[in-house]
């Protein structure tokens, strides 16, 4: 979803970054909601499980209706919201673990496998197969008010990469201070940044002044010499 159709609510806020720069998959965006992503510390951006839901709900992972069922649920049960939310961002963080070291080559951290499969597991009740032509598939439940159901729709786009080919095209931004993910749907598989006008641009101006800084550099050290 574009930023210009999210709902009013979401489009001045950070995470409405995630939108304008997708990952290439739910998941992937989710974990680009992360603090600090694109060298920006600071503030959680979905510092309450009602802004997890109007994320969601801009990302087209949850509908409208479902949205203010949910909504609506955390707000009849505050503490038990606050607890979905934390394992939201605490399964967010193990995901991007996972993502990383997948994009490095590198075996995951049985922890954060351990992590997502419990997630998984507990969704599992709100799963629902679907019927689509010749073939079934797996959706989440969206008649559901629990709580949990907001997790489910992350975990789903999860397990997907995780067992699909696209994983191997899974990449962290080449920038040391973007921690973003994408994945690379260029043919030959070069793609470096999470979007060129931004990271990659970095990297380019902070390129050119090195290449501009390098030769005055040599200069002053052969003076140096001669004196």
């Amino acid at each position: 979803m574009q930023p210009q159709t999210a709902p009013k609510r979401i489009q001045t806020r950070p995470c409405a970054e995630t939108f304008r720069c997708p990952g290439g998959a739910l998941c992937l965006d989710f974990c680009n909601t992360g603090q600090g992503a694109r060298d920006r510390p600071g503030g959680e951006w979905l510092a309450t499980y009602g802004e997890l839901v109007d994320w969601l709900e801009a990302a087209g992972a949850l509908g409208a209706e479902q949205a203010k069922r949910l909504q609506r649920a955390a707000l009849a049960a505050p503490e038990a919201a606050a607890r979905t939310w934390r394992r939201a961002i605490d399964l967010r963080e193990a995901l991007q673990r996972v993502f990383e070291a997948r994009a490095r080559g590198s075996a995951p951290s049985g922890d954060d496998i351990a992590r997502f499969e419990s997630e998984y597991a507990r969704g599992a009740a709100l799963a629902r197969l679907s019927w689509a032509g010749e073939h079934g598939e797996w959706t989440h439940d969206a008649a559901s008010s629990d709580l949990v159901a907001a997790l489910r729709p992350v975990v789903q786009s999860a397990a997907e990469l995780l067992t699909s080919e696209r994983l191997s095209r899974t990449r962290r931004c080449g920038s040391p201070t973007c921690s973003w993910l994408f994945v690379d749907e260029t043919r030959n598989g070069s793609r470096r940044w999470c979007e060129m006008a931004s990271c990659g641009n970095l990297h380019k101006v902070r390129r050119h002044r090195e290449r501009k800084s390098a030769p005055a550099a040599r200069r002053k050290g052969a003076r140096a010499d001669r004196t």
